[in-house]
Formats: structure tokens, C-alpha cells, sequence
């Protein structure tokens, strides 16, 4: 890959941790806020999109994170065909390879959903809708019932690893260079990210997985229905706060990895 190519792609790479932060800050800021009775929703991507549109000066901002995320695309897809991070062709690499593409194309998708919305063509439906169609689809197939518990344990296993990495700090090899003085606290901030974030997909992965094995579609749900499960337990709006702060976390040190992660493409 030659010199100015890279240079493009390690700009890509850190625009979109960047849009990727700023999502995740404003849909925990709106939850946190809904949570502790100071306005605010319950908010999915989508609702974030609609917030920045809503700012002055907004339509600028939206699609100045829209290309942010088509630049976070880009960094995924380029991981995975160019192999950045020499994962190699052997399973494991391949499987790793493979979850960078697919991250490539849920960013891509959200890219699209940001243009959408700023050209004024956005549905803001939310409430799972994606997922419970996709129940739908996946009942209708022969073996599809399986298959969808077999996705909701999937996702249920990445939430687990994400819980895994918030309690370890595993994730700070992926940094390099931080100042020493705000080391603890961006470490802080990463571990409450990873474990937020955990617990949401968990919690998506279970639905997933109930309404397969129930064969009720409508019991599925994305981000906002995992706010809500979280807030019906009990000390609900006090836990579905310190999630959603969890995912302010998590937005913060994507800002750090724009900064100081060691982007290499050979």
C-alpha cells in the first residue's frame, strides 16, 4: 500500500473513533439524563442522529459524523482485507478478520442511516424494530428458530467479552503513550465503557434469544429495548444511569484511541 494511501486510512481510522465516540456519548448523555428525571430518552443511534440534527448548525455536524463513520468503515474493512493487525489465514485470524468486517459494515450502515436522516429521508421508528424483523425472517426458515439462538448467543458472548475487558483493563495495550497524569482516570473511564457496553449486549443477546425460543418476535430489541429492561429491575432508573454513563465512559476513550492508538498499515 503506498505512502498517501495509509495516510488516508490512519485519517479515516482516527475520524472514525472519533464520530464513533461522540455517538456513544450522546446516546448514554440522553439515556442518563432520562434516567435521573432531568429530560432526556431512552436512546438508540437513530435518536442521537436526530439530537445533533436538531442543534445549530446541526445538518454541518450530522454529516461531519456521518463521514466519520464511513472513515471508521473504511479503518474496519481495511483490518480485515489488508490484515493490519496480522491476524493471518489460519481459523482464529479468519474469524477475527471476519468480526472486522462485519463491524465495517454495521459502522457503514450507520453511516447511511446519519445521511439518510439529514436529507431528511430518516424513519425514527427505533424500539428494536431491525431486530424483531429479522426474528421474523429467521422463523420462517427451516431451522431458523435455532439459528437465531445461536445469533443471540453470539451477541451474548461478545457482551461478556466486553465485560471481560472492563474488568480486566485488557483493552489499555491497544493505547499507547497516554499521559501519565490522566492515565487513571482514562483507564477509569474505558472500564466503565466496557463494562456498560457489555451489559447492554448481554442483555440484547438474552432478548434475542428468548424471543427465538418463545417464537415472539416482538419480545427482541436493540439498545433501547435493553434501557428498558434495565430500568424495570429493581433500583431500575439508579442502574439504567450508571449504564448509561458507562457509555459516556466508553465514548471518552474512543477520543483516546483516535489519539493514541498504534494505527500500523503495512
Amino acid at each position: 500500500m503506498d505512502r498517501q494511501r495509509k495516510h488516508w486510512i490512519e485519517t479515516f481510522a482516527k475520524a472514525g473513533y472519533v464520530a464513533k465516540g461522540l455517538v456513544y456519548i450522546l446516546v448514554g448523555g440522553l439515556t442518563a439524563m432520562a434516567a435521573l428525571g432531568m429530560g432526556g430518552k431512552k436512546a438508540s443511534n437513530s435518536d442521537a442522529f436526530y439530537q445533533v440534527r436538531d442543534y445549530p448548525g446541526g445538518g454541518l455536524l450530522l454529516g461531519i459524523l456521518a463521514v466519520g463513520l464511513v472513515g471508521y468503515c473504511v479503518w474496519r474493512m481495511t483490518q480485515a482485507f489488508y490484515d493490519t493487525e496480522h491476524k493471518g489465514s489460519k481459523a482464529k485470524g479468519i474469524v477475527k478478520r471476519i468480526s472486522y468486517a462485519f463491524i465495517g459494515l454495521l459502522y457503514g450502515s450507520l453511516a447511511f442511516l446519519a445521511f439518510r436522516i439529514l436529507s431528511g429521508n430518516g424513519n425514527n421508528a427505533g424500539g428494536g424494530t431491525k431486530e424483531k424483523d429479522l426474528v421474523i425472517g429467521l422463523l420462517d426458515k427451516p431451522f431458523g428458530k435455532y439459528l437465531a439462538i445461536v445469533i443471540g448467543l453470539i451477541t451474548i458472548g461478545n457482551g461478556l467479552y466486553q465485560l471481560y475487558k472492563g474488568v480486566t483493563g485488557s483493552f489499555m495495550k491497544e493505547v499507547r503513550g497516554l499521559p501519565r497524569n490522566q492515565y487513571n482516570f482514562l483507564k477509569k473511564a474505558g472500564q466503565a465503557g466496557y463494562s456498560a457496553r457489555g451489559i447492554v449486549f448481554s442483555i440484547i443477546g438474552f432478548l434475542f434469544v428468548r424471543a427465538a425460543w418463545l417464537q415472539q418476535p416482538e419480545k427482541a430489541g436493540g439498545t433501547v429495548s435493553a434501557f428498558s429492561f434495565l430500568q424495570n429491575s429493581p433500583s431500575g432508573n439508579l442502574l439504567l444511569a450508571v449504564v448509561a454513563i458507562g457509555l459516556i465512559g466508553y465514548g471518552i476513550f474512543m477520543f483516546v484511541q483516535a489519539k493514541y492508538s498504534d494505527i500500523s498499515i503495512d
